[in-house]
């Protein structure tokens, strides 16, 4: 059996800044119990960074933990490595790693002009993409204006230096641009087909997630699969969870 968590807002509630939302007591308790379940392999597909994983959650053994922005498993095994000539730009020919660096500088300027309007936002790096986060904004419906101005700035570059394999995305509180192809759904479903060409297939899949960028798990899985999300937006998941808490509760009667 296996299960596909996200972490940020689905495994662990979210905080003002990234930094802050570091596993719990209760979580690592609750890890440590799944990671004894020998019939379960548990993976945390996370846009955090493959460093972030393998600190906190390197301790156990059977989990597999993925850093999906720089497409690799943090852990003993890889599921792939960046490779700048699979982002493609224009019509159909692919750019040396000096163009494929250029959509940083223009977008983290835009990203930049938002930090200066709204109070309490600031601006992720990650290896493939930029992440403008407002969750911690003093002015809310601000930020909220602000980010929907963004992104059609960001969309109108996109167009303009014709960035076709650059993804503007908005989440809880954030604006995502990312250059990459993969997504969580294509490694979801590349990890399942793996186990099934060895015959040894997942008994049941299960998979979690609360973000846009989950929502590719979601349109992937197979009609078998249990899918969830967290929190009661829009969704191709077939059941809801209302908080990380009601979660984590579940996945404590999963472990026991």
């Amino acid at each position: 059996k296996a299960i596909f968590l996200d972490y940020d807002g689905t495994l662990r509630e979210f905080e003002d800044s990234p930094e802050l939302a570091v596993p719990t007591a209760e979580i690592h308790q609750l890890l440590r119990a799944l990671n004894d379940r020998e019939d379960l392999m548990v993976h945390i597909i996370s846009g955090r960074s493959a460093m972030f994983l393998r600190s906190h959650f390197g301790c156990y053994g059977r989990l597999v933990l993925i850093a999906e922005h720089e497409r690799r498993v943090a852990g003993r095994f890889q599921v792939w490595r960046p490779d700048p000539s699979d982002v493609v730009f224009g019509a159909g020919v692919s750019s040396p790693k000096t163009e494929l660096q250029d959509w940083r500088n223009p977008c983290r300027f835009e990203m930049s002009r938002n930090v200066v309007a709204v109070e309490g936002s600031h601006v992720e790096e990650k290896a493939a993409s930029l992440v403008w986060h407002f969750r911690g904004a003093t002015d809310i419906a601000k930020a909220e204006a602000a980010a929907k101005t963004l992104v059609g700035r960001l969309l109108r570059l996109r167009t303009a230096r014709r960035l076709r394999e650059l993804r503007v995305t908005v989440g809880h509180m954030i604006v995502e641009v990312s250059c990459r192809n993969g997504t969580k759904g294509d490694i979801m479903r590349r990890l399942c087909d793996a186990r099934k060409r060895v015959n040894k297939p997942f008994e049941a899949v299960m998979i979690v997630g609360d973000d846009v960028s989950d929502e590719s798990m979601f349109e992937a899985a197979r009609k078998e699969f249990l899918t969830i999300k967290v929190g009661r937006a829009s969704t191709r998941a077939k059941y809801f969870v209302d908080s990380p808490a009601q979660l984590r509760d579940f996945l404590w009667q999963l472990a026991s």
